[in-house]
């Protein structure tokens, strides 16, 4: 199952092309297929469901991937971001389209 592919790359949804294709590059040679290569391949299908802004907009449009606990938890406390969120955070996080 794949997660959000937003939170995989460490983006925005207001990215755009060059946005995308950094993220990318920084998050594979943070973790190359050699040293997880299943991590690099939920990084290189993050890649590909955001590439282009039409690929963006499809999946804004069409996903209907359940979120997961992980995306949640990662939402609310990004990693390298020790900071704990509060209530308002939290509820905005938990909504259907937030």
């Amino acid at each position: 199952m794949i997660r959000d592919p937003y939170l995989m790359l460490g983006l925005g949804p207001d990215a755009d092309d060059a946005a995308v294709e950094r993220a990318y590059h920084d998050a594979i040679r943070r973790c190359p297929p050699e040293r997880d290569a299943q991590r690099f391949s939920a990084i290189r299908e993050a890649f590909e469901a955001l590439r282009t802004e039409r690929d963006r907009l499809a999946y804004e449009l069409f996903d209907r991937t359940p979120v997961v606990p992980a995306d949640i938890l990662d939402r609310a406390a990004p990693i390298g971001a020790p900071r704990r969120p509060d209530a308002a955070s939290l509820q905005a996080l938990l909504r259907p389209n937030a």
